[in-house]
């Protein structure tokens, strides 16, 4: 029995084996005809692990170039790629794993269905970051009101609870803070605002800081604004007397540029300013700023009040200004010469004349050198080097007497120093340069 059914067996036996063969190519084909091999791409975000390993050594991290999202492909057979979709697959970053360098960190794609059935093929599994150091800072919180409350209502205190937060975050990004504020509104507001406002962050240029990377531990704040019937009306300075001689008086600086009142809203539609005037405005010879400390209520009118928050004394200066001088250079063809002798000459020393004017500074700096005019007097100048006095025209103020070197030639060749006349003073001095007049 056993010989008959190894004859069996081996009877044709590689007849037997070539047709197994042929039928697992056969079906084997048929199979890759019916469900063939696939790949497809996917593209998912990537999940960042254990974010204290960094924290615990007081570092954090940004991702840089958008790779916190990873491309990649997926080979299997068709009927099983066909059934995947993105939300089958899970793409993580482990900070633990991040390189020495602290720039990159692996990436590891994984899927939850079929895992054992395809193939994950990925292109660039690497998280690129950037790395700094962490920082906190305490901030105060400023509460600013926006708006304008009803008439005759004013703020009279601000508030906010916590007074204080924490930020922490990035290094570069934290020490450009410069503020922390809290906004309200108080627009048409007839009564003390109590609300939440959200923390706002602002850089010395007062630019807005975006808080995406930062961790704030309170993020809005309670705010209290109180708000009184009053009127806050301008300060108004009214002078009496005049300076002396050469001074003036140029204007009144104070501590405070606006007085805050409450009352009847009637007495308050009625005053536009608050005038402070009287003995201790004078400026009567004075030569020098003059100061004086002001109590607001004697110049308050009847039945207004200075408001709780309001200084009750202020400080004014008067500030007194003098005339400087400054020289000009004045062209001498500006310098006409009149009543010179027939039989003389005159020439100029020097291209121009220097001309001392008195002034306050707003004049001196309009006045043009080459708009000065004069003349000089030398109907008694005889020949010789002369110290000649000039006289300017218009109401121009002088510092000094303004004179200029002129060389006085007699046409009919006599070369000795006459005495000068009114305008000139003779000088052994000699000049080869000469006009005549």
């Amino acid at each position: 029995m056993l010989r008959k059914l190894t004859k069996r067996i081996t009877n044709n036996f590689g007849l037997k084996i070539l047709a197994a063969v042929f039928a697992i190519i056969l079906w084997m084909v048929v199979v890759n005809i019916e469900d063939p091999e696939k790949t497809k791409g996917f593209t998912i975000p990537v999940t960042i692990e254990n974010n204290e390993y960094l924290s615990d050594m007081g570092k954090t991290y940004e991702i840089l170039n958008n790779t916190d999202k990873i491309s990649f492909t997926v080979t299997g057979k068709r009927s099983i790629i066909e059934e995947l979709s993105e939300s089958d697959f899970t793409a993580v970053a482990n900070l633990e794993n991040i390189n020495d360098d602290m720039t990159t960190i692996p990436v590891s794609v994984s899927a939850s269905r079929y895992a054992s059935q395809i193939e994950i093929n990925k292109r660039d599994a690497t998280l690129k970051v950037s790395v700094e150091n962490l920082q906190t800072e305490r901030f105060s919180v400023k509460v600013v009101t926006k708006g304008t409350p009803a008439a005759y209502c004013y703020v009279e205190s601000t508030s906010s609870a916590p007074g204080k937060i924490t930020v922490t975050g990035p290094e570069s990004v934290v020490s450009q803070i410069k503020t922390a504020q809290a906004v309200v509104d108080i627009s048409n507001a007839e009564e003390n605002v109590a609300t939440s406002s959200p923390i706002v962050l602002l850089d010395a240029d007062g630019n807005e800081i975006s808080q995406d990377r930062l961790s704030l531990n309170r993020t809005s704040v309670d705010v209290d604004v109180e708000i009184s019937m009053g009127k806050s009306v301008p300060l108004k300075f009214t002078t009496n007397g005049t300076p002396a001689d050469g001074y003036r008086f140029v204007e009144a600086k104070c501590s405070e540029s606006t007085v805050k009142l409450t009352g009847d809203s009637d007495l308050l539609s009625s005053i536009s300013e608050l005038e402070i005037s009287g003995s201790q405005m004078n400026v009567s010879d004075a030569t020098a700023d003059v100061t004086a400390n002001i109590e607001l209520s004697k110049y308050l009118p009847d039945g207004i009040t200075l408001a709780s928050d309001q200084s009750k004394q202020i400080s004014v200066t008067l500030v007194i200004e003098g005339e400087n001088s400054r020289a000009f250079a004045v062209p001498v063809g500006n310098i006409t010469v009149k009543n010179l002798p027939d039989n003389l000459s005159l020439a100029f020393n020097a291209d121009t004349v220097t001309v001392n004017l008195k002034g306050f500074d707003e004049v001196l700096a309009e006045i043009n050198p080459n708009d000065i005019t004069g003349s000089i007097d030398a109907s008694n100048f005889t020949a010789g080097t002369l110290t000649a006095t000039v006289t300017l025209d218009g109401s121009y103020k002088t510092a000094d007497t303004v004179t200029t070197s002129v060389t006085v030639t007699d046409k009919n060749g006599q070369t000795t120093n006459g005495s000068s006349g009114t305008g000139g003073e003779n000088s052994d001095e000699t000049d080869s340069s000469e006009s005549q007049n």
